[in-house]
């Protein structure tokens, strides 16, 4: 083995190396740290991944002329509506809450219709729940996570009493009918007790054109246009405002990711320090038998970037096995990690160059000061 490879020195100096790369594995932290930051977005968005196969519509505020352009927007939506998708029906839309994996709580918007043959119609007209389902009145079918997270069961009540333990405002009692395998947090079903206050604007037809997500997306812009108290959502609209609100999460992530790199940086600094002042006579003889800066900084770098990669792979192990034993240990509480956290990813890998850097830059600077005459 090459004796000036990095292999060879971390070989001779297990203890050391070993010690080093269980601080850089210990990076690994700011890993799962966007993975709960992820998460928040990601458990929300899961339900709105797949291209829009609908548009809701609500009024924003309420006083007389707001009301007063809802009424006129309904009576005329017709109008506005692409050749694509001209089926709308009356819905009433709540907003529901569950627990995200940092404890607080999160909320959704949930809409209700009003019949069966509105609720029908919603089948039939999207793929989100099995063909020919159906549901009588005042019972609704949940995603298995979302039920999991309420603690609710098929067969079980939610509710219309207004107190604490209430995720959603009803008008009446409604059953669970079903739970099913949905994305995310979902809620679907129908009420007699609601009201008609808002719409979703549907296929034309059970096939789908080409089209559609586009044409239920530009609804955002036109119908705001002559309905300026109008809210269009879509599957991407809900994605959006998501990241949108959860932007301030990754600056408190990007604060953590520097703090992290300090620490780690001046804890390494100081280690190394320690190492390559047992180090200088080694240093000392090769730069007296002509080692130039060049390869002794190629040397100094392969060192720490191999106990670097060690340390990072030993981190990622850990961090998935984690992962895997809290999705178990969660799911029951209907809270899962749903994808490897990009954030978590890119921050952990611009926390090891902000390590490394000044460690190897602290240590050329310590190697120039060595001379083999002083020794």
């Amino acid at each position: 083995m090459n004796p000036f490879s990095a292999i060879y020195y971390i070989k001779r100096n297990k203890a050391r190396a070993i010690s080093i790369i269980i601080m850089l594995a210990c990076t690994a932290i700011v890993f799962m740290g966007g993975m709960y930051i992820d998460n928040i977005n990601d458990v929300f968005a899961y339900a709105y991944e797949e291209p829009a196969q609908y548009a809701l519509w609500v009024g924003s505020g309420n006083n007389n002329d707001i009301n007063d352009e809802v009424r006129d927007f309904y009576q005329h939506q017709e109008e506005y509506l692409p050749e694509s998708a001209k089926t709308h029906i009356g819905v009433d839309v709540r907003y529901a809450d569950y627990k995200s994996i940092m404890g607080f709580n999160n909320g959704i918007t949930v809409f209700f219709m009003t019949s069966k043959e509105d609720f029908d119609t919603f089948v039939r007209l999207t793929d989100i729940l099995p063909e020919g389902f159906t549901l009588e009145d005042n019972e609704v079918v949940m995603s298995e996570m979302l039920a999991n997270n309420w603690g609710v069961n098929e067969g079980d009540i939610l509710s219309s009493t207004d107190d604490s333990t209430a995720h959603v405002a009803l008008n009446s009692d409604m059953l669970v009918k079903k739970v099913l395998p949905l994305k995310g947090n979902q809620i679907y079903g129908w009420s007699s007790s609601f009201g008609i206050y808002s719409s979703l604007i549907l296929s034309t037809t059970e096939e789908h054109a080409p089209t559609l997500a586009a044409d239920l997306n530009a609804l955002r812009t036109t119908i705001p246009e002559k309905y300026p108290h109008i809210q269009v959502y879509t599957n991407e609209a809900f994605i959006e405002t998501a990241k949108e609100q959860t932007s301030m999460l990754s600056l408190f992530f990007l604060i953590v990711i520097v703090i992290v790199a300090v620490v780690f940086a001046i804890t390494l600094n100081a280690t190394f320090a320690a190492m390559y002042e047992k180090r200088k006579y080694e240093f000392s003889i090769y730069k007296a038998i002509g080692f130039s800066k060049f390869k002794l900084f190629k040397k100094v770098l392969s060192e720490l970037a191999v106990m670097d990669g060690i340390g990072l792979l030993a981190g990622g192990t850990l961090c998935f096995v984690a992962v895997k034993v809290l999705n178990e240990l969660l799911w029951s509480k209907g809270i899962q990690f749903i994808r490897p956290s990009v954030l978590g990813i890119v921050g952990t890998i611009a926390c090891n160059v902000a390590i490394i850097i000044p460690v190897v830059m602290a240590n050329m600077k310590r190697i120039k000061k060595y001379d083999v005459t002083v020794y």
